[in-house]
């Protein structure tokens, strides 16, 4: 059977489905209605989506053919008038199967694994207090002893150690992200060492110091004004004039000062809203529709977390070297600045993943600048800020780059596409107390071991005596 094409919307009392099922005869369709199950067939086309809440079928309900486009629109009463269903542009969620219903993961959690799987329903609000629960127990700095084993014949690297035999022969494939020697006779501990001697031999001092006493170009780089900053400012904007129409005598705040302003940002989050600036495409909604439709059992979540931050990072200097476009160099530069791809690292702090992504944009890409290093910081905070779904339009994009490389693409298969699929069901609190803590965390250049304050001093003494000339 044919996945068709189709979107979900909804209004107070329904929920409305297009369905794209060009050149078929639609008195042969079938629909079914069952608690929060809607099931389409129109022979070669069958549909089953799982909603947030229950819908029946009653005289408001009803299914309207057009031929001159060849869609199906179809209309669902809500048993619950005025009910929101959540996440209805996340289709991939909503095309799991019972098996990976995540509301049932919350109930059935033990510590350090999760499930997404079961069949019974969580009250909406039992599932958000577990949920916070669940961030206030996370400990960004704690560290944690990841599995240690001896060396095998063949390893276990990618989404949740998973995979395995995907670079028997990546000396033949001309990789130049990896920088693991042999990946599949590696540990997490040799992995971790390769790459923190790969990017001490790579570190060019004289490259540092050049960018920066040079850089009129890296500083037309950092004012760049990110989709990502301009989705945030009308966010708070919205918010503040709720907050003023609710208490007139608040406090006005200038949100263009910093980036949280003083609004409380809690509650913040992209909507559906018509205006929103960040919307998924026809063309992510088809990735979305393909992405594999799995069960996970995290091993260590915090982990999957935390390598969820190098990815933005990675991804926030492409995009903003770039200024919003991709080039022949972005799934490289992507790939390389990444220790999760190119090294197959795992994290256990947070303290960690930032010294790795410091130290690779400090030894790799064109611009290697500490001040870019921080202002990337605070696009990795406005993406968590922003939530579950700027995260899940961020790791399509990659996956599209990845996607239509020859070689690289093999990223996508170990990484990106189960990072699509976990995104949507990932917490929502887990990913504000990450984006709390990223807005707060600073790295020091004493902390990347590479001596860079000497280095600037050498270099303004320097430019200081070639001007003094």
């Amino acid at each position: 059977m044919i996945t068709p094409t189709f979107s979900v919307d909804q209004d107070e009392n329904a929920v409305i489905i297009t369905i794209n099922t060009p050149y078929v005869r639609a008195q042969d369709v079938d629909l079914h209605v069952q608690g929060n199950e809607f099931r389409f067939f129109l022979k070669p086309y069958f549909l089953r989506l799982y909603f947030p809440g229950n819908i029946i079928e009653d005289d408001d309900s009803n299914a309207k053919y057009d031929l001159s486009s060849g869609k199906f629109h179809v209309r669902i009463t809500k048993e619950t008038k005025g009910e929101h269903f959540a996440d209805l542009d996340l289709l991939s969620k909503l095309l799991a199967r019972r098996g990976e219903e995540p509301s049932e993961s919350k109930k059935q959690k033990k510590p350090l694994i999760e499930v997404i799987g079961g069949d019974d329903h969580v009250q909406d609000e039992e599932r958000k207090s577990e949920d916070i629960q669940e961030a206030i127990d996370y400990n960004w700095e704690l560290p944690q002893e990841l599995p240690t084993t001896e060396l095998l014949t063949s390893a276990s690297y990618g989404f949740n150690n998973q995979y395995r035999g995907y670079f028997t022969h990546v000396q033949e494939t001309m990789n130049e992200i990896n920088d693991i020697s042999d990946p599949e006779k590696s540990t997490a501990e040799s992995r971790r060492r390769e790459r923190y001697e790969a990017e001490g031999s790579k570190f060019d001092e004289d490259y540092y110091a050049m960018d920066f006493v040079n850089d009129e170009e890296i500083q037309h780089v950092m004012q760049f004004k990110t989709i990502w900053h301009k989705e945030l400012r009308r966010v708070q904007k919205n918010a503040k004039e709720q907050q003023s129409k609710v208490a007139p005598l608040i406090q006005e705040v200038d949100a263009s000062e910093s980036v949280d302003g003083l609004l409380d940002m809690k509650s913040l989050k992209i909507t559906d809203s018509a205006e929103s600036l960040i919307k998924f495409t026809e063309k992510e909604q088809a990735m979305m529709r393909d992405l594999p439709k799995k069960e996970f059992l995290l091993s260590n979540e915090k982990v999957t977390y935390l390598g969820l931050v190098d990815l933005l990072f990675a991804y926030s200097y492409n995009h903003r070297i770039f200024e919003g476009e991709d080039s022949v160099e972005s799934v490289w530069c992507v790939g390389k600045i990444s220790p999760t791809i190119a090294c197959l690292e795992q994290f256990t702090t947070l303290k960690e993943v930032l010294i790795a992504c410091y130290r690779r944009s400090l030894a790799y890409p064109l611009y290697r600048n500490f001040a870019l290093c921080e202002k990337l910081l605070q696009d990795v905070y406005i993406l968590m800020r922003l939530g579950k779904r700027a995260i899940l339009k961020v790791l399509l994009n990659m996956k599209d780059l990845f996607d239509h490389h020859d070689v690289y693409y093999v990223y996508s298969k170990i990484w990106l596409d189960d990072y699509c699929v976990w995104i949507q069901h990932s917490s929502d609190h887990v990913l504000r107390t990450l984006a709390h803590e990223l807005h707060h965390f600073s790295i020091t250049k004493n902390e990347i071991e590479w001596e860079l304050e000497e280095i600037e001093n050498i270099a303004s003494e320097m430019q200081n005596s070639q001007n003094a000339e």
